[in-house]
């Protein structure tokens, strides 16, 4: 095929709900693969550790169906990475199933490749054994023990098993995958529609694989036209556009026009060795909370001494078994926990979190129940309010939330052949005429085919200047969702005029004081690296703000480290980028996200302390 490679993308995670209006704008607007990631670790890690889907069953089917009545009808391609939310081959066979039900339904006749992610323990241990596996970032090093312990371990394929699956199948309607790096098979499916860049493909895969979250404001459905040397991102949503800023959330290089935005100049960088990342997680114990909130200023003054008192009186009533209580107190430290700078202003009211964690069930349940009589009795100095301490807004007073889940596996495994860790496999869907046709009494409905959609394909453009709103020959009606609204109808800078950005400029004077950040900064952000590490992002309203930001000592390391009371060690990276006027850092999580003890599965509230600082 020749270049412009066109992409439509729903959702940023299948089963979170779209817009099948938008996902035929999309076709018509000439993409020639629908492509969707399902899973990500930012969740947690209850669906490696517990089998658990990210969605419910009921989202999937949903989503699927528009999607394979669209590929089905449009004759376009399907790429699904990361089924599930963790890509293990349990939830790549749901899926596939889910498929296969629709095309019985429909009396579609398809074919699917299904490409699993499990490793195999013992290969891991062997490769323990040989000193060649190596913890992906600021992650402890990986035991034999910790392999068996972990319910199931994934690794996460590039691009090439993908490429792989359409080279061999060329005929291929559907690819269902297991865990994947987010961006492969935007990559794969590229370099298989003869992209070489794979700067730009992976590039325009990692802002695709969210869908429009890369627009403002953050939408779902978007279009990807691909060159070999730059690639453009359209939001669907006719309300959303992409700006420089908004694009930046994904990666630190953009320009944008109109309602799309682009990049062009990535470059991919090849390693001296190809390493595969695995992921796994285990169950650790089981736990139940109980909450309530506190009003009372007397007790509020003093609420560290007592909820010590509180978790003796526990450790001496409960010798016989190992278990582990945490209180966290929101409105004093319960979000950021040891990063919060701030333990001193007293709050007018708290809300406290106690959470236990035992061997069992019972046991959780047990120490929780006596935690909550004791958060309502304790006494306390000073205390004139001897009703009870502790306002319970609902019941049951304790919750038991089941097994914990906790990840033990996020390392580097090196390999030799990219796609060998992941076997591929070939699925006919539907069926014969005559199956299919025993088949319809058992299903209870007609399963003759829907009449299909009298859509022309739009042609592709033969040169790099080809426009992402390109001349459709048809109109697209979706089979389940009416007829387009025109007013809908994506647009870019042919159709409208661009948009100045709404950054207020910040003029910066010689003679002045200290600035804030926030009249610096448009964008301070916070988000989890991964299970083991929390990464923040400045982005500076202009060049000036930037120049003041870089010579001013207050993001030097050191000062990094007393605001969140770590050491300079800790700071795994820091650095300013000149091209999207921006700056990051990185540190080590207090815990592993989604573990016992987290507080902030995503990260997303940790950039609080950076908001009072001062250049």
């Amino acid at each position: 095929m020749t270049e412009p490679v066109k992409i439509v993308t729903p959702v940023g995670s299948i089963g979170m709900g779209f817009d099948p209006a938008k996902l035929y704008e999309g076709i018509r607007l000439g993409a020639s693969a629908i492509i969707a990631d399902a899973g990500s670790t930012d969740s947690g890690p209850q669906k490696l550790a517990l089998g658990v889907t990210m969605c419910a069953h009921d989202a999937y089917v949903e989503d699927f169906e528009h999607i394979v009545d669209a590929a089905y009808h449009h004759k376009v391609i399907v790429l699904v990475s990361s089924a599930g939310g963790d890509g293990s081959n349990k939830h790549v066979d749901e899926f596939v199933d889910i498929i296969q039900e629709h095309c019985l339904k429909k009396n579609y006749r398809m074919k699917l490749v299904k490409i699993y992610a499990e490793i195999d323990k013992e290969l891991i241990k062997s490769s323990i054994d040989q000193g060649i596996v190596t913890p992906c970032g600021a992650v402890p090093e990986l035991k034999k023990s910790e392999v068996d312990a972990a319910t199931c371990i994934v690794a996460q394929m590039g691009l090439e098993p993908f490429v792989e699956a359409l080279r061999e199948h060329p005929d291929v309607d559907i690819i269902i995958s297991g865990r994947a790096y987010d961006p492969a098979p935007y990559a794969g499916y590229c370099v298989n529609q003869g992209i070489t860049n794979l700067g730009v493909a992976y590039h325009m895969g990692k802002v695709m694989e969210c869908g429009a979250h890369a627009g403002t404001p953050k939408s779902r459905e978007a279009f990807a036209t691909v060159w070999n040397d730059r690639f453009e991102v359209l939001p669907l949503q006719s309300h959303a556009r992409c700006t420089a800023y908004s694009l930046a959330s994904h990666s630190f290089f953009y320009e944008a026009e109109g309602r799309a935005g682009g990049s062009a100049g990535a470059v991919f960088q090849v390693a001296d060795t190809y390493t595969v990342k695995m992921e796994g997680a285990k169950v650790t114990g089981y736990r139940t909370i109980t909450q309530g909130s506190i009003r009372d200023p007397i007790l509020i003054s003093q609420i560290d001494g007592w909820l010590e008192g509180i978790k003796d009186f526990l450790k001496g009533r409960f010798q016989k078994f190992p278990f582990e209580v945490m209180f966290r107190v929101y409105g004093k430290d319960g979000t950021m926990g040891p990063l919060e700078p701030d333990t001193t202003t007293v709050a007018k009211e708290v809300f406290l979190l106690c959470d236990v964690q035992a061997e069992t069930q019972d046991l959780a349940n047990k120490v929780a129940a006596m935690a909550r009589v004791a958060l309502v009795h304790a006494p306390y100095p000073g205390q004139v309010a001897t009703a009870g301490n502790l306002a319970m807004p609902v019941t049951p007073l304790t919750i038991p939330l089941g097994p914990t889940p906790e990840f033990n596996v996020y390392h580097l495994l090196p390999v030799s052949d990219p796609a060998a860790l992941f076997p591929r496999h070939t699925v006919q869907l539907g069926g014969t005429q005559e199956e299919v046709a025993e088949r319809r009494s058992d299903f209870g409905y007609d399963l003759t085919p829907e009449k299909p959609l009298m859509v022309k394909p739009t042609p592709m453009s033969s040169g790099v200047n080809g426009q992402i709103n390109g001349a459709s020959n048809g109109s697209v009606k979706p089979t389940t969702n009416g007829s387009m609204d025109s007013q809908d109808a994506p647009t870019t800078d042919a159709t409208q005029p661009a948009k100045t950005d709404s950054t207020v400029k910040t003029h910066i004077t010689a003679t002045e004081g200290p600035k804030s950040l926030l009249k610096l900064a448009k964008v301070i952000r916070s988000k989890n690296a991964g299970p083991y590490e929390v990464t923040f992002d400045l982005i500076f309203n202009d060049e000036q703000c930037f120049d003041y930001a870089q010579k001013s000592s207050a993001l030097h390391n050191a000062n990094l480290a007393r605001l969140y009371k770590i050491t300079e060690k800790d700071i795994l990276a820091s650095h300013f980028f000149r091209p999207a006027l921006a700056f990051k850092f990185t540190i080590p999580r207090p815990w592993s996200a989604g573990g016992f003890g987290d507080r902030d599965v995503h990260c997303s509230q940790q950039h609080a302390p950076l908001l009072g600082l001062e250049l």
